[in-house]
């Protein structure tokens, strides 16, 4: 195929040496010698020998001007499998720009080859053709068409982000982008350094309308020591107590790492040091002790290592409670066991009444309510105890001995706990207690069920668990049923259920050491848990602490006081949630709560850190992406070695077929290098 046929206008130039040949033909002259046997043979001899040269060098010159001619016409083999259609071009590329692609490029990272290879994209179309840039930012101005110029001026402006994406999600908001678009070609390409953790080729789009082109960019490999992690002893802690911080350090070098400090940092204040070995390749857990001085509530964990620092940084932020108001709802008498527990203490703020007196507006001001022996479950009382939980808020239901099962039932099961079944009267020993239970983290050192003083049972109600039961044992009797259990709600809150009246006469569990902390973490635990640390990638919903009425319009502030923006709230599940939306960027401890003035005097901490999938610097091969792309089946795609050649021209063989014009050329020069040598021969 010829992408220049007028070119071949030049094949009249083949007459040139054409008519030399003939005008350089001579005539021999016969020379009589007295003897030509001899000369007569060698006569011959040579006359052949000059015609056969003079054809050879004729076809020389022939074939020199056909492959010249034939040069400039730029003969191609065409592509037919990706062969541009007539019409319109729209093309979007994906530029990585996360934090893996600092590592060590050609150009100096693979950020700066990446925009590079951008670069040759555009110039490998028409000036007419419609651009799409797209980072992982992928926000909403990045979905527009673009020329050339703005392409490149875009490219340029590309910066490293905290966002990790994973690459099918980023190929289907392309794929998306490119249907809406009117165009008879469709392609999308993807640069990246195909780091392992964020390249899920298997969960990519298909669509035999766009053309995709993957471009893997290989840089250094880097040894990395990062921190991993961070866990608590305790989802929620109070003024006074000790946390424990569980640190988990990875090392991703070939070399083993020794005595690594490690430090915490509790309210601007070093409060823990610890140094660590990793063996090569692997990881280790340190354990942290700082005590909570009520003001501590945000932190952070940090490690030194080079080059790769976004990592070496993990911050966190503590729910500390002042207090939890509990209310205890009974019907004859209030129950002397749970007065003498919480009444008088600073962090539970008790409360009791009579079912009688129930002020049915006031049952969110609580975070814990305790059903003490009520006869029975008015329908009344459900349907605010099921709002209640809605709201996050915990339920201990104690139930009487003679109750309306069928009442309890009816409310039981729309939390998904267990059923009351018949009252049976006789002893019975609490075999078993499930110290990995939530309400028991922090309270036993080991596991030491022979040593511990078991709860007996005279009297109590046999707890059933049905199909649709989600409940967690928490105490089990020797018969092998429940005691006590825990059911969890989709709106995060607890409800527990005891089988016995907590009275001296039916168990001897309210005058055991056991009774404290089981009762006391129930109430403790129903404040609203927050995590230690959230990840600036995602998107999920974060649940909040704290309630904003609708009109507080409450900051996200940065412990420094940098950044200041007005998160957007929105309420699931009778929770308020924040919903980021990439309006913080960077890692650390953020404040939320009413600003006065410039400053937030009170609030919640909030902890965002960068995305650990872009710590493990382990990456796929051009081959192994092209291995990847065959078994996921990915059709009317290509990989491309950005190695070999420039983006540009991969592009241009691709839509018109393997160039020939230099092998044309290549033959042109060997043609009258033969010329050259026939010429030579004959002047010898």
């Amino acid at each position: 195929m010829l992408t220049a046929p007028l070119f071949l206008i030049g094949m009249v130039a083949v007459g040139i040496p054409i008519a030399i040949h003939l005008l350089q033909l001579r005539r021999y002259k016969k020379v009589y010698f007295s003897n030509v046997d001899m000369l007569e043979e060698l006569q011959n001899e040579s006359r052949k020998q000059n015609n056969l040269r003079r054809r050879l060098i004729l076809a020389c010159r022939i074939l020199a001007i056909v492959f010249l001619v034939l040069a400039f016409c730029r003969p191609v083999v065409p592509n037919k499998v990706s062969r541009l259609h007539t019409g319109n071009t729209m093309v979007s590329v994906y530029v990585d720009n996360s934090y893996s692609m600092e590592c060590g490029g050609m150009d100096g990272s693979l950020i700066e080859s990446a925009k590079q290879k951008a670069r040759e994209i555009a110039a490998g179309y028409n000036p007419s053709v419609q651009f799409q840039l797209l980072t992982n930012e992928a926000s909403g101005v990045q979905f527009r068409w673009m020329s050339r110029e703005e392409f490149l001026s875009a490219v340029d402006d590309i910066h490293p982000s905290a966002r990790t994406v994973p690459m099918s999600s980023i190929s289907m908001r392309q794929y998306e982008f490119l249907r809406q678009a009117a165009a008879a070609n469709r392609h999308a390409y993807i640069v990246s350094d195909f780091q392992k953790t964020t390249a899920d080729l298997a969960g990519m789009p298909t669509d035999s309308t766009i053309y995709t082109t993957f471009i893997p960019l290989s840089g250094s490999q880097v040894a990395n020591i990062y921190i991993d992690s961070i866990g608590f002893d305790s989802p929620v802690y109070y003024a006074g107590a000790t946390a424990h911080a569980f640190v988990r350090v990875r090392n991703d070098g070939d070399k083993a790492v020794e005595k690594l400090p490690l430090r915490l940092f509790a309210g601007d204040k070093q409060r823990a040091l610890a140094s660590v070995d990793i063996a090569a390749h692997g990881s280790t857990t340190a354990t942290l002790t700082f005590a909570i001085d009520g003001s501590e509530q945000q932190g952070y964990v940090e490690i030194v290592d080079y080059p790769i620092t976004f990592d070496d940084k993990m911050y966190f932020g503590l729910s500390v409670n002042r207090h939890v108001a509990m209310l205890t709802v009974g019907e004859t008498s209030e129950n002397l066991h749970l007065k003498k527990l919480f009444q008088g203490d600073t962090l539970v703020d008790y409360h009791y009444v009579n079912e009688k007196n129930i002020d049915y507006s006031h049952m969110s001001d609580y975070r814990f309510l305790v059903i003490d022996e009520l006869h029975s479950i008015t329908t009344g009382l459900q349907q605010t105890l099921a709002d209640f939980s809605a709201a996050g808020g915990s339920l201990l239901i104690i139930p009487p001995a003679g109750a309306d099962e069928s009442s309890y039932n009816r409310m039981l099961s729309s939390f998904k706990a267990p059923s009351l079944g018949h009252w049976e009267n006789k002893k019975m020993r609490v075999e078993r207690i499930y110290e990995d239970a939530g309400l028991y983290r922090g309270v036993f050192s080991g596991r030491n069920d022979e040593g511990m003083e078991m709860p007996t049972i005279e009297g109590h109600y046999a707890l059933e668990m049905q199909a649709s039961t989600v409940a967690q044992p928490v105490m089990q009797m020797l018969d092998g049923t429940p005691y006590l259990t825990a059911t969890q709600t989709s709106d995060g809150g607890w409800v527990y259920l005891v089988a016995s009246p907590l009275r001296k006469e039916y168990t001897d569990f309210v005058q055991q050491a056991l009774f404290v902390p089981t009762i006391y973490n129930m109430a403790l635990f129903s404040m609203p848990i927050q995590m230690p640390y959230y990840s600036l990638s995602s998107t999920e919903p974060i649940r909040l602490v704290g309630r904003y009425e609708a009109g507080e319009v409450p900051h996200l502030q940065s412990a420094d006081g940098m950044v200041d923006v007005i998160p957007h709230l929105q309420t699931i599940g009778g929770r308020q949630c924040w919903m980021p939306r990439g309006e913080v960027t960077d890692a650390g401890s953020y404040l939320l709560g009413n600003i006065q003035g410039n400053r937030i005097p009170e609030g919640e901490w909030i902890a965002l850190n960068y995305s650990r999938s872009e710590s493990n610097l382990d990456f796929y091969s051009s081959s192994e992406v092209r291995k990847l792309v065959r078994e996921a089946g990915l059709g009317n795609c290509d990989v491309m070695a950005a190695a070999k050649k420039s983006v540009s021209e991969y592009i241009r063989e691709r839509g018109l077929g393997t160039p020939l014009w230099r092998w044309c050329l290549l033959l042109c020069l060997l043609s009258l290098l033969a010329e050259i040598i026939l010429i030579k021969i004959k002047a010898k």
